[in-house]
């Protein structure tokens, strides 16, 4: 072998194992922003629901403080709040959950969002938590509404649903028709596939998230161009860890979503939180669920469909006025009479 080709085999495996960080540098932003990373809990540990679902959760904050409840979105986990769990940390109980099927949480039983809803009352008297603000990003914001409109009078004083749709999820992103005719010939059967045989769909994961190239993904379908490089890298890095089965499972549960007809069942105060960038989530869909809640309010967030991380303090901002909000004070009182 000539010099040559060992300097291109080298430049081979150098990409393939550290592309992700010139890559990372190429698609982002250089705003002078803390890196995300990982924050110690106050406590941690599994709790097994009657579905079977098992569930990874963290506890943060002052034991006796008012609990904030956190719920991510798709092929993510707890680790996504890094923002929100600085800044509320010291004021706030706050109690991290992660997904059946994601971070550490094993692989769903059943991942159908009406158990998902049930599961979380479970774990909220499991842990004594009373009167929490649940707040939910994509799928967790559609776990969210389904559990504040759930039948008698729900642990919750207030809901947080950002980025999150009230139906079908291909009803509302930009290109409707297109996903929804792939749904069944293509889409279905794919997530299936991905469900058996998950060490292929693994390696490919790990693979492309070493060198980079799961990054172009994340970036036009999450962000909106001004996140920082470690940001970019940090996401694309919790997905790449998380176990495709456990992905697909959740995938299909939300495909069967459709909260419609529970949405004026939501009696508690609600922010609802899109992003003008967000080729997830069209905007009507924001606009509608203000409609659909009674005592909802729409803020829009110049940013993508991750808005949580890459512009956390103006959405920080936000969720801590709703927080103060008298509205919401009010309604606990309400709740403690």
């Amino acid at each position: 072998m000539t010099a040559k080709h060992q300097w291109k085999l080298l430049a081979f495996g150098l990409f393939m194992a550290f592309g992700r960080y010139p890559i990372s540098w190429l698609l982002s932003s250089n705003r002078k922003v803390k890196k995300p990373g990982i924050l110690p809990s106050r406590s941690r540990g599994y709790l097994t629901c009657s579905s079977g679902n098992i569930y990874y959760v963290e506890l943060d904050g002052p034991q006796d403080a008012e609990a904030i409840v956190y719920l991510h979105g798709l092929n993510a986990s707890g680790l996504q709040w890094y923002y929100q769990r600085a800044y509320f940390r010291k004021k706030y109980k706050l109690l991290f959950i992660d997904a059946p099927g994601h971070g550490r949480s094993p692989a769903p039983v059943n991942a159908d969002t009406d158990v998902l809803a049930q599961d979380l009352a479970e774990v909220l008297e499991m842990l004594s938590i009373k009167n929490p603000v649940v707040h939910g990003h994509s799928m967790g914001g559609m776990v969210t509404m389904k559990y504040a409109a759930g039948p008698g009078k729900q642990n919750v004083k207030g809901i947080i649903v950002q980025h999150s749709g009230y139906s079908h999820p291909f009803k509302t992103t930009i290109f409707p028709k297109t996903l929804l005719a792939l749904e069944l010939p293509v889409i279905r059967p794919y997530l299936a596939f991905a469900k058996r045989h998950p060490l292929f769909f693994r390696i490919i994961s790990m693979v492309n998230y070493l060198n980079g190239l799961s990054l172009f993904s994340y970036r036009y379908l999450l962000f909106s161009g001004e996140q920082t490089a470690s940001q970019l890298r940090f996401m694309t890095r919790i997905a790449a860890f998380n176990p495709p089965e456990g992905i697909a499972d959740a995938f299909l549960g939300i495909l069967d979503y459709d909260a419609t007809t529970a949405l004026p069942q939501i009696q508690v105060p609600a922010l609802i939180l899109t992003a003008a960038q967000d080729p997830i989530l069209i905007q009507e869909a924001g606009v509608y669920l203000e409609t659909q809640i009674p005592n909802a309010k729409h803020l829009q967030v110049d940013s993508g469909h991750l808005s949580l991380m890459e512009h956390a303090v103006e959405l920080n901002v936000m969720i801590n006025d709703f927080l103060e909000a008298p509205e919401l004070m009010d309604h606990r009182e309400d709740q403690l009479m």
